[in-house]
């Protein structure tokens, strides 16, 4: 077993949490990303920031879900920095197990990631399947987004063959 290996099992098994930085996502980001994959297309609650201020309830646009999730590589990334560094290269996203929006992100609004590894599966073939609890949260501590996020690491990454 590489020392790149234990040293990331061991950073793993503490089950310490990451943070990235604070970001926000802005109205323009909203809009583009609605025209470019149709996410939110018509939808007010997205898109017209004077009636979604007026509706009860809202008090603004708020960021679509699967935005919130196309952030998360990045501020992932971020979060990571304190941890031993594998080759990114063999970390390939296997999906989630869960994924869920459990409040909404008002547009502007300051997020971040806070990421803890779960679960870490050796496979028999050299690689393992990491289990990380990622969750998005605004300012105020509240979650808008939930989940657990698989990473496959291939041997490679670790340096090993």
């Amino acid at each position: 077993m590489s020392t790149l290996r234990s040293d990331f099992e061991a950073a793993v098994l503490t089950d310490q949490e990451y943070l990235s930085d604070w970001h926000l996502i802005t109205q323009q980001m909203v809009d583009e990303y609605a025209a470019l994959t149709g996410d939110g297309e018509g939808e007010w609650v997205h898109l017209d920031p004077q009636r979604a201020t007026q509706e009860p309830g809202y008090g603004g646009t708020i960021v679509q879900g699967f935005l919130q999730v196309s952030h998360l590589i990045k501020l992932h990334a971020e979060a990571m920095k304190a941890r031993p560094a594998i080759d990114k290269n063999f970390a390939l996203n296997y999906g989630f197990d869960r994924l869920r929006f459990v409040s909404q992100m008002p547009v502007g609004a300051k997020f971040r990631a806070r990421v803890g590894a779960r679960e870490l599966v050796h496979k028999p073939n050299g690689g393992c399947l990491l289990k990380q609890q990622v969750q998005l949260e605004l300012e105020d501590g509240r979650p808008t987004l939930v989940a657990e996020w698989l990473f496959y690491l291939d041997a490679r990454a670790f340096g090993e063959e």
